[in-house]
């Protein structure tokens, strides 16, 4: 197999070449698919499993109590998901002519895209798995963005006993502003966002009465959904899209406790660095260094009632 080197026929020296120093900023989407995720550790010693838990909840108590005579009480209902965690990584091969022609420090610069390969590649796992929930309603009112369906799926998650994420926004005494709802948060494909300001009742983020609540890929509201924007949120034009068939976007409607990840912190995502000769006999020269970075990592959809896969195309 090729070695898939980084050279100076990728990374021109400064002696040989004049070059910008002002690097380009690298076109990253917002990573918007962990934002309400239950977080777990990856314990150490208990190979790759993780467990989340949820509990049924209590029946109502409605019978009167007797005087004297204690109630038969109420056994606590669990239900574990465990979920097998897999490794991923990648790495980037630098060579010493790079290093030594170059003042831009190309390890910093190589770490950098490393960390926005990791974040994206674990933003993409968990809208995949994401998109294994069960409850999915195809727009009917209008195949498009619409106030009447998106209102239908609040309602059947509030009928699910789904709590909503975000709290009342109230307004202000500046001029013109009206009060956010409490609200579940969806994600949508930045293609959609005309059909999301043409829904009936649409709020921009602009008018919001508190600009500190809103979060960085938040476009506006509908009602009682608050929609983040994200060029990787799932749609069909994204390359090997196994979801989408035709024009039909998929977009989450999330209530609290959906959905699980494993927490990174704690050293389970690792940045791994090799300098030049650290491979012996296979670099004998001194000439390979390289960068790279791996993490164990899952996501589980935890319940199938607290969130919504709302199906629409673009008009």
């Amino acid at each position: 197999m090729a070695d898939n080197l980084t050279t100076t026929t990728e990374v021109d020296g400064g002696v040989e070449l004049y070059y910008d120093r002002v690097l380009l900023v690298n076109a990253a989407p917002y990573l918007v698919h962990d934002r309400f995720a239950q977080r777990r550790p990856l314990p150490q010693g208990n190979a790759k499993i993780i467990k989340f838990r949820r509990y049924t909840k209590l029946a109502t108590a409605t019978a009167k109590l007797s005087e004297g005579v204690t109630p038969p009480g109420k056994k606590l209902a669990k239900a574990d998901i465990k979920a097998t965690a897999d490794q991923y990584g990648d790495f980037v091969h630098i060579t010493d002519v790079v290093e030594l022609t170059n003042t831009d420090g190309e390890l910093n610069k190589a770490g950098d895209l490393l960390g926005m390969q990791m974040g994206e590649t674990h933003d993409e796992i968990i809208r995949n798995h994401m998109m294994q929930a069960t409850g999915r309603t195809t727009f009917t009112t209008q195949d498009h963005l619409n106030k009447t369906d998106i209102d239908a799926v609040v309602m059947t998650l509030l009928n699910a006993d789904a709590r909503m994420i975000t709290k009342l926004v109230h307004a202000t005494t500046y001029v013109g502003t009206t009060p956010v709802r409490p609200a579940f948060w969806g994600i949508l494909n930045t293609a959609l966002i005309d059909d999301l300001e043409n829904v009936t009742g649409f709020k921009s983020t602009a008018d919001y009465p508190a600009q500190n609540t809103v979060d960085e890929a938040e476009w506006g509201s509908t009602g009682n959904v608050r929609w983040l924007a994200s060029s990787v949120a799932q749609g069909p034009t994204l390359v090997g899209d196994p979801y989408t068939a035709g024009t039909i976007y998929w977009l989450p409607i999330i209530g609290q406790n959906s959905y699980g990840i494993t927490e990174l912190s704690g050293g389970n995502a690792k940045s791994i660095i090799k300098a030049l000769g650290s491979a012996g006999t296979a670099d004998p020269l001194n000439q390979r260094s390289t960068m790279g970075w791996k993490s164990f990592f899952v996501a589980r959809v935890l319940n199938d009632s607290f969130i919504h896969i709302a199906r629409c195309d673009h008009s």
